[in-house]
């Protein structure tokens, strides 16, 4: 049994599938401040959040 569809739709077997891209360069290695920078943002507002909910 084979539903109505488009033209123009994608076969069904390829969906999910994306186009294979070509990765030139590798990406660029995170430092540790930078780490230490998202925690420190992430928990400082998490703190503020949360001291307004209680609060």
């Amino acid at each position: 049994m084979h539903l109505v569809r488009p033209v123009f739709a994608p076969h069904p077997k390829a969906f999910g599938r994306g186009r294979i891209r070509d990765l030139d360069a590798p990406a660029q290695p995170t430092s540790i401040s930078d780490d230490l920078k998202l925690f420190a943002a992430t928990f400082a507002a998490g703190f503020l959040f949360v001291s307004i909910l209680i609060g």
